[in-house]
């Protein structure tokens, strides 16, 4: 395949070990970023009929293509996790010349690295050019790319700022205990990480012993002080807070103007309808708030050891 070929093509993973270093492709062109999650998206492309081999290449080739037509973000969307997140990504998702990546696999990859064995400038080198890469010219109408991220990214925040320095961002809240009570109902990823106390420890900046000691429940919440810890280390003037109970009405008042999206009444009526439905849900599932779990007693004294203080302080 010509780099020329390539270069309408989207990495969909990074393949970061030895002998040497990779990405992986595949040929996204007419496939819309669509669902809850980029990793949704490229299953989705996987299980059609269009679907082709993928390619891997060395780093190269992604450094190769940097000059192609491509679209830097407009803005980042950073989070506590179970908080609205990806409410706000479908919203920006239905507007015209849209892409959003959502919580995007390559990206993730990339930051679990352990920083002692990779040179962080280098890293946000390669954090750059994945982005831009998944921010490619592919149909011919992407006009505007906004990225939205994994919670425990907030911990490698200063990776974005350092590839992206000019870029918005956006930090999504919500109360801890209301927070907790969700992540223990159904686990992210993230909660695994306990098993191994060494890299759980080095991902969140917490003792490698206090980690291994805590109950799982004490975990999730020692991580999501973690974050909020991290958020609060960088957080400036050009950091927008908004909190999950201003959801929806925040994303087209507060988010899209923060990163430079106009907006229009059709826009709004659009995203307006799109916040019926469930966002974590492919399709169209109508939002049941019912679903929506409340925290018991022993939740909410875990979130007033490990996260409320630091809370306090940001609302």
């Amino acid at each position: 395949m010509e780099l020329s070929d390539l270069a309408q093509w989207t990495p969909i993973r990074l393949i970061l070990q030895p002998p040497e270093p990779a990405v992986e492709w595949c040929d996204l062109r007419g496939i819309r970023f669509t669902e809850p999650f980029f990793d949704q998206t490229v299953l989705r492309w996987t299980q059609g009929a269009d679907a082709r081999a993928t390619l891997r290449t060395s780093l190269r080739e992604l450094a190769a293509l940097d000059g192609e037509a491509s679209l830097d973000p407009a803005g980042f969307v950073f989070h506590l996790s179970r908080c609205g997140s990806t409410l706000v990504s479908r919203l920006l998702a239905t507007l015209p010349g849209m892409i959003v990546s959502s919580e995007p696999g390559p990206v993730n990859a990339l930051l679990e690295l352990d920083p002692s064995l990779v040179d962080e400038a280098a890293r946000a080198g390669v954090l750059r050019l994945v982005i831009r890469a998944l921010g490619r010219i592919r149909s011919g109408d992407e006009t505007r790319h906004v990225v939205k991220l994994s919670s425990w990214n907030l911990r490698l925040l200063p990776l974005f700022r350092q590839a992206f320095p000019q870029v918005p961002w956006a930090f999504v809240h919500r109360a801890p205990a209301e927070i907790l009570a969700s992540i223990l109902a159904g686990p992210p990823g993230w909660a695994r990480l306990q098993r191994f106390p060494p890299r759980a420890a080095a991902l969140f900046g917490l003792d490698r012993d206090a980690v291994a000691a805590a109950t799982p429940e004490e975990f999730c919440a020692m991580a999501l002080g973690a974050m909020l810890a991290a958020w609060q280390d960088e957080a400036d003037a050009s950091a927008l807070v908004v909190d999950y109970r201003d959801l929806p009405d925040a994303v087209w008042r507060r988010i899209a103007p923060h990163f430079g999206i106009d907006v229009d009444a059709a826009d709004i009526a659009r995203m307006a309808e799109e916040a019926r439905y469930s966002a974590k849900e492919p399709g169209r599932l109508a939002f049941d708030a019912g679903r929506v779990r409340m925290p018991s007693d022993e939740v909410r004294a875990l979130a007033a050891r490990f996260v409320d203080p630091a809370y306090a302080r940001l609302t």
